[in-house]
């Protein structure tokens, strides 16, 4: 019983820490953005994959916020957490995991993607290796034709984190650079090994470019 209430405190509890510190976090942050008319098409009502590095999420989960995409968040607790937050930012969210449910998340994200939705998603998550490209990601844009937006973030003075991802936390007053990069579509002919390399050298490009640009 002591562990049902302790859980539940933890299910209120935790999600609202997330979000009200993200929150403030964005506040004292100076963002500046480049990349915006990479979304045009976007804009006119044509899906896409938005791609970000797991520990580089912090920003630009707050920064697309209210554009009602689709994001998927795994079956486990700390998948819970998460959840709550990204529909207070107005997410669609698709549940599932590579262990539980991953299959049928996929598939359902797959006809999402067909009927016009935009997806964020952590294309090395949700547990690694970092800045490693999943399946996942391949496995959507080779089934649905959606280009690829990978997503570059710096942030200026940070905390990182020892978690697998090095989640990067923008501390006060800091200054950060967020770089939406080019369509980026998977080479057709290409093993998904190879498109997956292709992924990660388009994100290790947009992270060299916010780089310079702070």
């Amino acid at each position: 019983m002591k562990k049902r209430i302790s859980d539940n405190i933890k299910l209120f509890l935790y999600p609202a820490l997330f979000y009200l510190l993200n929150l403030a976090s964005n506040w004292w942050t100076r963002l500046e953005v480049y990349g915006k008319e990479n979304l045009k098409d976007i804009s006119d009502g044509k899906p896409a994959l938005f791609a970000v590095w797991h520990g580089k999420l912090w920003i630009p989960l707050f920064y697309f916020r209210g554009q009602n995409y689709l994001a998927l968040a795994s079956s486990s607790r700390d998948g819970e957490y998460i959840s709550r937050v990204l529909r207070k930012y107005g997410y669609q969210l698709i549940r599932g995991s590579s262990s539980r449910g991953g299959g049928r998340a996929l598939l359902s994200l797959v006809r999402r993607i067909r009927e016009g939705d935009s997806v964020f998603i952590t294309p090395d998550g949700p547990t690694g290796p970092i800045h490693r490209v999943k399946p996942g990601i391949v496995y959507l844009q080779e089934k649905t034709g959606a280009p690829v937006i990978p997503v570059g973030v710096a942030i200026e003075r940070k905390k990182v984190f020892g978690s697998w991802d090095r989640l990067n936390f923008p501390l006060p007053g800091t200054r950060a650079v967020l770089v939406i990069g080019q369509q980026l579509f998977l080479p057709v002919d290409g093993s998904r090994e190879e498109k997956a390399l292709a992924l990660e050298e388009a994100m290790s490009r947009v992270e060299k470019k916010a780089a310079e640009f702070l």
